[in-house]
């Protein structure tokens, strides 16, 4: 090999290049390429792999799901939710709402009147059509004692029920008959107006019309259908009964609040 080193060097001495000057380059140019390499495995090595930095999944499966999560996710780890048990996904933090702004900052749920999204990584809410927003709260001014008819207007005592967006001493859906509050849809002793009482021939009221009974105790007709007015949402007590607002369980007849089953209300 030093034959041809020194052949290559007389050869280029031939040119005017002194003889050690040109193996003084030949040397160097001979280490730069053979040092090159280490040079750009240096400056790759120098560049971290963020997803192998972020995961650390001791199972093996779970450590490649990582993995591959984060590189869907460009190494973006910071978008990058979950666990090694529950796996990672690559969240949009700007519209999860279970996510929102950062991984794991869940939204508070949205109350019965209103909605809730996650926009721009913030948790908003509004009011569901039909709503009013009263000091902050969403609510139903036809059916709420404490906002009827319009924020602010609370029900009386004597009238504390809130009928079509009006104070009533009745609840949604009964009319007051002389000091009872009645379904018109369904007291046979009241079908379809006060004071309307149902024959033998017909002893039962469908949607305010009297009519014979085709169905089996305990069920009675309603609108040609044969329900359980014990405990039947729709027809609670009686046709036409519907629950709704609060109250929305029928139980033993009578619309009532789920949760005062539990606990005093």
């Amino acid at each position: 090999m030093t034959d041809h080193f020194d052949e290559f060097s007389k050869s280029l001495a031939e040119k005017s290049v002194p003889r050690r000057q040109t193996l003084r380059l030949l040397g160097a140019a001979v280490a730069g390429a053979m040092l090159s390499p280490l040079g750009l495995k240096s400056a790759w090595a120098a560049t971290p792999d963020l997803c192998k930095a972020f995961c650390r999944c001791s199972n093996k499966g779970q450590q490649n799901r990582c993995l591959a999560a984060c590189r869907a996710c460009n190494a973006d780890t910071t978008r990058l939710c979950g666990s090694c048990g529950g796996g990672y996904a690559c969240a949009d933090l700007t519209n999860d709402f279970y996510n929102c702004g950062a991984c794991g900052h869940v939204c508070d749920e949205a109350g019965p009147y209103e909605y809730g999204e996650c926009f721009d990584g913030h948790c908003f809410y509004g009011c569901v059509d039909g709503a009013a927003d009263c000091g902050g709260t969403c609510t139903d001014l036809w059916t709420d004692p404490d906002n009827c008819g319009g924020c602010g207007n609370v029900c009386p005592q004597w009238a504390p029920y809130c009928n079509a967006g009006a104070c009533s001493a009745c609840a949604p859906g009964l009319v007051l008959c002389g000091d009872s509050c009645v379904n018109l849809a369904g007291d046979p002793d009241n079908c379809g107006a006060c004071g309307n009482i149902c024959p033998e021939s017909a002893p039962h009221c469908d949607l305010g019309v009297c009519v014979a009974n085709d169905c089996e105790l305990p069920f009675v007709p309603c609108g040609g259908v044969c329900v359980n007015p014990s405990s039947d949402w729709n027809n609670c007590g009686a046709c036409g009964n519907v629950c709704s607002g609060q109250y929305y369980v029928c139980i033993n007849g009578a619309c009532q609040d789920p949760v005062c089953q539990f606990v005093e209300c």
